[in-house]
This record gives C-alpha cells, structure tokens and sequence, in this order.
C-alpha cells in the first residue's frame, strides 16, 4: 500500500467512528457547516476590493444614469441639427425655383428683339450667351445673394452635423466604458455570492 492509500484508510476509518460515536445527521450538519463557512470566508483580491465598495457601486449607478442620459441628450442634438439642415435645404431649392421665375419673367417682360432686351426702361444687350447669363444674374441678383448665403449655412449646418455626430460617438463610447466597469463589478458580486 502506497502512502496516500494509507492517508485514504485512515480518513475513512476516522470518519467512520465520528459517524458511530455523533451519528450521520449531526456528522453531515457540520461538514456542512464547515463547507458554509469556506464559502463565507472567501477572499476577493485587494485590487478588487475597492470596485465593491457602497461609494463605488452608487458611483457606477449613477455613471449608467447619467451616460444614458447624455447619449438621449446627444443624439437629440444631432436629430436638431439634421431638422435645421432639412429645412435651410428647403428654403435654398424654393429660392433656386423663384431665380427660375424671376429670370423667366424678365425674359418675357422684356421687350426688344433677339439682341437686346428691355427691362424697367433699361436696354440690355442679348445677342450671346455670356449677356444673357449676365442679364438673368442681374435680375435676380438679390435672390442670389439670398441663396449664396443659405448655402453658407448649410456647409454650417454639416459642420454642426459632424460635431454632433462625434458627441454622440463619445457618449456612446464612454456609456461602454460605464458598462465594463458595471459588469465587472456584477461579475465580482457573484463569484462572492457563489454564483460564478
């Protein structure tokens, strides 16, 4: 018989005369609560210690709250900014359409033969593409303006658009960090419950 086998014998033999001399019942109530007291007695390394305080553990909570909150905050702004863009693209086509009819009008206003044009009392050359392009560019040379200056705002607005979408790529980013920080400490909560 090798040694271990000899240990084995006589842990048997030994936890036999306990079972005869306290019997079964109280032989396995204390086993286990010996096994219970183990299981108490777990130790969490002390680097994670401090994640599973009560300061840490609201901390993290209130972190999740918040983080949610700026991602809704977030993404709001960026649904602001795609509405403002939307809308200053719809006053830029309405102001291409009435360029349209302004030029149009004049045209058909304007009096003369196929090389000028008259227009509120004034001859205007229109013999060649280049005068006639200068004559529409004329009449209607504040809605131009007008619609230079909207498309102004809309390269502002896509900047706006791309700011805000980087917010809310950071909200999101730093709402993931929250997250690993949370399910680490649930993943330590339950191995110290024995859950894990």
């Amino acid at each position: 018989m090798t040694q271990q086998d000899n240990q084995h014998s006589t842990l048997l033999l030994a936890l036999q005369q306990l079972a005869d001399t306290y019997g079964m019942e109280k032989m396995t109530e204390a086993a286990e609560a010996m096994l219970g007291q183990l299981e108490a007695s777990k130790q969490l390394p002390a680097e994670y210690a401090r994640l599973l305080s009560p300061e840490q553990l609201q901390n993290t909570a209130i972190q999740l709250d918040s983080a949610m909150d700026d991602i809704i905050v977030r993404g709001q702004e960026k649904e602001n900014c795609y509405g403002n863009k939307g809308e200053l693209v719809s006053q830029k086509i309405n102001l291409d359409n009435q360029i349209k009819i302004n030029e149009a009008v004049a045209m058909v206003n304007g009096g003369g033969d196929a090389k000028v044009i008259v227009y509120e009392g004034v001859t205007y050359p229109f013999n060649n593409e280049a005068a006639r392009d200068a004559f529409r560019r004329f009449v209607t040379k504040e809605l131009r303006k007008q619609r230079a200056e909207l498309e102004g705002e809309i390269v502002k607005a896509d900047l706006k658009i791309e700011q805000a979408k980087d917010n809310w790529n950071a909200a999101v980013q730093a709402s993931h960090l929250v997250q690993a920080k949370a399910n680490a400490q649930a993943a330590l909560l339950n191995w110290l419950a024995g859950k894990a």
